[in-house]
């Protein structure tokens, strides 16, 4: 699947907000390529930080990536902190608007990854979203292993079982 048939496919859905139900303003600012969002393109990527989900639950994965599919493409970036910028959130690709859906990727190589629906602000609808999403991404030529989707929570799983 494209990313073309994707949207048609998806409604854009407003940001969810946290579980607190506290919307911290720089959450809510759009980050450009000057704090490091980088939009995805054909494998292989590049510059890239290779990494790996986390094994556990509750746990953090090494050089986690969060991307979002909106209207401008994916954009994604590493979520840490870097400088003086707080950790990035989904909601600084979008500036706090509309997208199709989020979550995590780790790049294993620059043309193999691990893709999760984890976002709490744009998180796939069901299994169905978060396969053609990994559709996508396999559409831009990258090897793809989905970390895939919890029946029992009806959530996208955010480790590797």
């Amino acid at each position: 699947m494209d990313i073309v048939e994707f949207r048609n496919r998806y409604a854009k859905c407003p940001p969810r907000h946290t579980q607190a139900g506290i919307r911290l303003d720089h959450e809510y600012v759009k980050w450009t390529d000057s704090f490091g969002v980088r939009m995805l393109q054909s494998a292989p990527a590049q510059d890239v930080e290779f990494g790996a989900p986390a094994r556990e639950p509750y746990e953090n994965g090494l050089n986690t990536y969060i991307w979002v599919i909106d209207d401008s493409g994916i954009p994604y970036i590493i979520e840490r902190a870097i400088g003086d910028n707080p950790v990035p959130k989904h909601t600084n690709l979008t500036g706090g608007a509309e997208a199709y859906v989020g979550g995590e990727v780790w790049f294993s190589d620059n043309a193999t990854l691990f893709l999760s629906g984890g976002s709490g602000r744009y998180p796939p609808e069901d299994e169905r979203q978060l396969t053609d999403a990994a559709e996508v991404f396999q559409n831009y030529g990258y090897t793809v292993t989905s970390l895939g989707w919890d029946e029992t929570t009806g959530r996208a799983v955010r480790y590797l079982r």
